[in-house]
Protein backbone atom coordinates (compact mmCIF):
# COMPACT_ATOMS: atom_id res chain seq x y z
CA UNK A 1 0.00 0.00 0.00
CA UNK A 2 1.14 3.44 -1.03
CA UNK A 3 0.82 6.32 1.02
CA UNK A 4 1.42 8.55 -1.51
CA UNK A 5 2.83 11.37 1.47
CA UNK A 6 4.00 13.87 -1.42
CA UNK A 7 1.07 14.06 -3.70
CA UNK A 8 -0.62 14.38 -0.55
CA UNK A 9 1.49 17.09 0.80
CA UNK A 10 1.30 19.05 -2.33
CA UNK A 11 -2.57 19.26 -2.90
CA UNK A 12 -2.85 20.10 0.97
CA UNK A 13 -0.16 23.14 0.40
CA UNK A 14 -2.09 23.84 -2.91
CA UNK A 15 -5.30 24.03 -1.05
CA UNK A 16 -3.91 26.40 1.46
CA UNK A 17 -2.69 28.39 -0.73
CA UNK A 18 -6.14 28.59 -2.43
CA UNK A 19 -7.27 29.80 0.91
CA UNK A 20 -5.23 32.51 1.56
CA UNK A 21 -5.54 34.27 -1.91
CA UNK A 22 -6.47 37.52 -0.78
CA UNK A 23 -10.52 38.55 -1.53
CA UNK A 24 -9.21 42.23 -2.57
CA UNK A 25 -6.60 40.64 -5.03
CA UNK A 26 -9.14 38.20 -6.75
CA UNK A 27 -11.55 41.09 -7.50
CA UNK A 28 -9.41 43.03 -9.46
CA UNK A 29 -8.66 42.89 -12.96
CA UNK A 30 -5.90 44.30 -15.19
CA UNK A 31 -6.83 47.30 -17.14
CA UNK A 32 -4.70 49.71 -19.09
CA UNK A 33 -5.77 53.10 -16.44
CA UNK A 34 -4.78 50.71 -13.55
CA UNK A 35 -1.27 49.62 -15.19
CA UNK A 36 -0.61 53.41 -16.29
CA UNK A 37 -1.46 54.54 -12.55
CA UNK A 38 0.62 51.70 -11.38
CA UNK A 39 3.28 52.24 -13.39
CA UNK A 40 5.56 55.06 -11.05
CA UNK A 41 4.60 52.53 -7.88
CA UNK A 42 5.90 49.25 -10.22
CA UNK A 43 9.07 51.35 -11.15
CA UNK A 44 9.61 52.00 -7.30
CA UNK A 45 9.06 48.55 -6.24
CA UNK A 46 11.52 47.44 -9.09
CA UNK A 47 14.10 49.83 -7.82
CA UNK A 48 13.33 48.83 -3.65
CA UNK A 49 13.83 45.13 -5.31
CA UNK A 50 17.19 45.57 -6.37
CA UNK A 51 18.14 47.81 -3.39
CA UNK A 52 17.13 44.73 -0.82
CA UNK A 53 17.93 41.68 -2.86
CA UNK A 54 20.47 41.04 -0.23
CA UNK A 55 17.74 40.92 3.02
CA UNK A 56 16.78 37.78 3.41
CA UNK A 57 12.82 36.93 3.84
CA UNK A 58 11.64 39.41 1.49
CA UNK A 59 10.27 38.76 -1.88
CA UNK A 60 9.01 41.46 -4.53
CA UNK A 61 5.83 39.94 -7.35
CA UNK A 62 5.77 42.88 -9.42
CA UNK A 63 3.27 42.90 -12.16
CA UNK A 64 1.99 46.09 -14.59
CA UNK A 65 -1.33 46.41 -12.52
CA UNK A 66 -0.11 45.66 -9.10
CA UNK A 67 2.92 44.88 -6.77
CA UNK A 68 2.88 42.55 -3.75
CA UNK A 69 5.66 42.24 -1.00
CA UNK A 70 6.09 38.92 1.09
CA UNK A 71 7.89 39.28 4.67
CA UNK A 72 8.41 35.68 5.67
CA UNK A 73 4.11 35.35 7.15
CA UNK A 74 2.91 38.37 6.16
CA UNK A 75 1.72 39.87 2.61
CA UNK A 76 1.20 43.42 1.35
CA UNK A 77 -0.29 43.91 -1.88
CA UNK A 78 -0.66 46.98 -3.44
CA UNK A 79 -2.67 48.51 -6.80
CA UNK A 80 -5.07 50.92 -8.66
CA UNK A 81 -8.96 50.66 -7.80
CA UNK A 82 -10.43 52.24 -11.13
CA UNK A 83 -13.85 52.62 -9.68
CA UNK A 84 -12.82 55.15 -6.89
CA UNK A 85 -9.64 56.25 -8.57
CA UNK A 86 -7.19 55.47 -5.40
CA UNK A 87 -4.54 53.79 -4.95
CA UNK A 88 -5.54 50.31 -2.52
CA UNK A 89 -3.68 48.17 -0.46
CA UNK A 90 -4.04 45.04 1.88
CA UNK A 91 -1.88 43.75 4.69
CA UNK A 92 -2.28 40.32 5.57
CA UNK A 93 -1.19 37.66 7.46
CA UNK A 94 -1.57 34.07 8.55
CA UNK A 95 -2.55 32.59 12.07
CA UNK A 96 -0.58 29.42 12.15
CA UNK A 97 -2.45 28.83 15.58
CA UNK A 98 -5.78 28.44 13.62
CA UNK A 99 -5.17 28.60 10.09
CA UNK A 100 -6.86 31.84 9.26
CA UNK A 101 -5.94 34.66 6.98
CA UNK A 102 -6.23 38.03 8.29
CA UNK A 103 -6.39 41.28 6.28
CA UNK A 104 -6.35 45.11 6.71
CA UNK A 105 -6.76 47.49 4.01
CA UNK A 106 -5.75 50.89 2.98
CA UNK A 107 -6.39 53.07 0.81
CA UNK A 108 -4.17 56.24 -1.04
CA UNK A 109 -4.92 59.13 -3.10
CA UNK A 110 -2.46 59.34 -5.23
CA UNK A 111 1.13 57.04 -6.22
CA UNK A 112 3.01 59.39 -3.82
CA UNK A 113 1.74 58.09 -0.75
CA UNK A 114 1.09 54.81 -1.97
CA UNK A 115 5.23 54.72 -2.52
CA UNK A 116 5.85 56.15 0.53
CA UNK A 117 3.48 52.99 2.54
CA UNK A 118 5.81 50.76 0.74
CA UNK A 119 9.27 52.79 1.67
CA UNK A 120 8.16 52.86 5.24
CA UNK A 121 6.80 48.98 5.28
CA UNK A 122 10.11 47.94 4.03
CA UNK A 123 12.14 50.47 6.03
CA UNK A 124 10.35 48.67 9.33
CA UNK A 125 11.03 45.01 7.83
CA UNK A 126 14.66 45.73 6.96
CA UNK A 127 15.39 47.19 10.54
CA UNK A 128 13.66 43.99 12.45
CA UNK A 129 15.44 41.73 10.15
CA UNK A 130 18.86 43.63 10.94
CA UNK A 131 17.80 43.18 14.87
CA UNK A 132 17.24 39.38 14.12
CA UNK A 133 20.47 39.36 12.24
CA UNK A 134 22.53 40.79 15.46
CA UNK A 135 21.02 38.68 18.56
CA UNK A 136 21.23 35.09 16.03
CA UNK A 137 25.05 36.32 16.05
CA UNK A 138 25.84 36.77 19.70
CA UNK A 139 26.89 33.95 21.46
Amino acid sequence: MSSNIRERLEAAIREADERARSHLRALRESTAEAEKAMRPVTDAAKEMNEELKSTPGIEFTINPESVCIRFVDREFWFGFDDQSQRFTGEESAHSWYDGERYSESYEWENQEECIDAMIKLCAQYVQMARAISIIATQP
